[in-house]
């Protein structure tokens, strides 16, 4: 089964008021495992994380080929940047793609309970399998972006979504959480000193970007926003450089 809306709500139990444990978005291929009352317990087949959502966001789609590479895009009902628009797709949708001539790419989509035809920009989107040669330039384009706790839609991020979408446009799916994302096999850095573009920095519970030797872009709390300020002011908030668990290149 496909994710057929924008982005759907992983709930930690099958009801509307339990913990948001991630996002699913559209396209994203999910494995049932239990029904219960008009929610599915399934997990996610991208990294495999599982949890409840509702069903009425389900439905068997075409297989993607493509997906969406910029912070969001629409499917617009014809091939004219003016006309409307049904609703939108974040960075990391995937859609199945029947042809793509001139800028526009046309797509089969589920919509008012019915299958239908729409378009996205050729330059919105890339092959599934398209590698990125500098992926934080993605995360930094992510910049401004809402804090949300479990939060993975472009609409709104958490810390570790923020690593896992931009990363996965360099060709690697991470894990969900930060928990799991520092088990990763990366290579460890042993001084601030030799931090870079690329390298990743832990805390208990936090994780953040490098943009350069000085600058850490992250998803927090503490702006509600995804930010980029020095590590040392991140640190300084913190209390103690201690507090940092691990850090590690993923160039």
């Amino acid at each position: 089964m496909n994710i057929i809306n924008s982005s759907v709500f992983m709930k930690s139990e099958p009801t509307e008021t339990s913990l948001l444990e991630t996002e699913c978005l559209f396209g994203e291929m999910v494995e049932v495992i239990e029904e219960r009352s008009g929610w599915v317990y399934c997990k996610l087949n991208t990294d495999n994380y599982c949890g409840w959502i509702k069903k009425e966001g389900l439905r068997k789609l075409n297989n993607p080929t493509h997906r969406v590479i910029v912070k969001r895009s629409f499917i617009y009902i014809n091939k004219n940047p003016k006309s409307n628009t049904l609703f939108y797709l974040p960075m990391g949708a995937r859609i199945s793609v029947k042809n793509i001539k001139f800028d526009w790419a046309e797509i089969s989509f589920y919509y008012n309970n019915k299958f239908q035809t729409g378009y996205v920009p050729k330059k919105h989107i890339v092959e599934l399998h398209h590698k990125v040669k500098d992926w934080v330039n993605v995360a930094q384009r992510l910049e401004d972006t809402p804090y949300k706790w479990g939060g993975r839609d472009t609409i709104g991020l958490d810390c570790s979504a923020l690593l896992q979408l931009s990363y996965q446009t360099y060709g690697e799916v991470l894990p969900r959480n930060t928990s799991q994302q520092i088990q990763l096999n990366k290579k460890n850095i042993n001084n601030i000193c030799d931090l870079k573009r690329g390298c990743v920095v832990f805390w208990r519970g936090h994780v953040g970007i490098m943009i350069d030797n000085k600058n850490c872009i992250h998803a927090n709390s503490f702006h509600m926003s995804t930010v980029t300020e020095p590590l040392f002011d991140i640190i300084n908030r913190m209390g103690n450089y201690h507090q940092i668990v691990k850090m590690m290149d993923f160039n």
